[in-house]
């Protein structure tokens, strides 16, 4: 049972350190605007690499239903905005394009 514990705690430890850093540290409120922007976009550019090789890899056969999907959420993420709303479009667009596809 011990030999469990240390890994874990470490690796809550690793996790936890970048999260809480941003509100120890003073001088990221005074960043440029372009530099604050692109740290504000990060996670969104991030799905972007771990969703659309889902599409070629998951939908080979329904490829225009993943595509459909995509380009809801691109269309919705870059007029809207955020990041709920865009994913849960690209699902509800996805189940609907597989459902009329089926």
């Amino acid at each position: 049972m011990k030999t469990f514990v240390l890994p874990i705690l470490v690796s809550a430890l690793a996790t936890f350190i970048p999260r809480v850093i941003p509100y120890w540290v003073s001088f990221l409120d005074k960043l440029p605007p372009l530099l604050s922007r692109m740290l504000r976009l990060l996670p969104i550019a991030a799905l972007g690499p771990l969703i659309f090789p889902g599409v070629f890899l998951d939908y080979t056969p329904h490829l225009w239903a993943g595509f459909a999907g995509i380009s809801a959420s691109f269309i919705l993420a870059y007029f809207k905005g955020g990041m709920i709303l865009p994913i849960l479009s690209s699902i509800v667009v996805t189940y609907f394009a597989l459902m009329l596809g089926a």
